[in-house]
């Protein structure tokens, strides 16, 4: 059960207290807007600390802790990537760590509607933060929760993406047809479908000139539609292994029947899924990070 997410998102941008900042999404101003891209990723947990330990030494992230360690924002080569958010402090524990990532939309109350009539649901009101923009978390057709973002200064360009940094984003989805039609219709996606070798469709999904992510069947039963960001690694076993040291769990371990060995799935600590996926430009399709 997910924390409610209106108490997130005051916490997270610095809503109920002046104290709390976050940085600017984008770090020119001057920034163009990428609509569907993904532009931030909070990770919800119990257990902030360890978190931070498991993801600092996982992937040698950074931590500067805001508001009285309510929020800490996450750096790596000196960019912001995120942030984690101490649900124990907010007095509304989930009963497992996820991540929430936010998508960039030119016009936020557009995309409500737009969410509204696709079959997805606003969970709260609207949240407006002086400097970065309006945000609002939703549940799309099929079950899954993520932000919905209208940057007030651009997004930030696209580019390769760095090794121990964001690279992609895909939505295991109970029912793909649904979430697909969603997609389409809410944000203007367009699909691509590419069938692997498994048999299985998997869908990509462009925006902006892009890739941003992709629908697939939801490989676990009696789990919720979920979005999973990819980490960018260069060894996904030996992260996965070290994974399992700091106190975390393999999902999925590197087999070469599943994406050629380069994708692990592993659980922090406090349960929060994240995929780890070893990829280059020049050996791998565009749309199969």
């Amino acid at each position: 059960m997910l924390a409610p997410v209106t108490l997130i998102l005051s916490v997270l941008l610095g809503c109920s207290s002046p104290s709390t900042t976050l940085p600017p999404i984008s770090e020119d101003a001057r920034a163009a807007p990428l609509p569907g891209k993904f532009v931030w990723h909070n990770l919800i947990t119990a257990d902030a600390e360890a978190a931070r330990a498991f993801y600092g030494e996982l992937f040698g992230w950074e931590f500067e802790l805001q508001d009285g360690g309510r929020y800490s924002v996450i750096s790596y080569g000196g960019r912001n990537v995120g942030g984690i958010l101490d649900a124990t402090k907010t007095g509304d524990v989930p009963k497992r760590a996820h991540w929430l990532s936010a998508i960039s939309v030119n016009d936020l109350d557009a995309a409500l509607k737009a969410v509204s009539s696709a079959g997805g649901k606003q969970l709260e009101a609207p949240i407006d933060v002086v400097g970065i923009g309006r945000v609002v978390t939703i549940e799309d057709a099929d079950g899954a929760v993520l932000h919905i973002l209208a940057p007030a200064h651009g997004d930030p360009p696209d580019g390769e993406a760095a090794v121990h940094t964001w690279l992609w984003h895909e939505l295991l989805a109970n029912d793909p047809k649904r979430a697909l039609s969603f997609y389409e219709e809410a944000f203007g996606y367009q699909v691509k479908t590419v069938v692997r070798d498994s048999g299985r469709d998997y869908n990509v999904l462009w925006n902006s000139g892009a890739p941003r992510g992709a629908v697939l069947q939801n490989p676990f039963d009696d789990v919720r539609s979920i979005w999973i960001p990819y980490v960018r690694v260069d060894d996904p076993e030996a992260l996965a292994d070290r994974a399992v040291a700091l106190g975390g769990e393999i999902v999925i371990r590197p087999r070469p029947d599943v994406r050629n060995g380069t994708l692990a799935v592993v659980l922090d600590p406090s349960g929060a899924p994240v995929a780890l996926q070893k990829w280059s430009p020049r050996s791998e399709a565009k749309e199969q990070p």
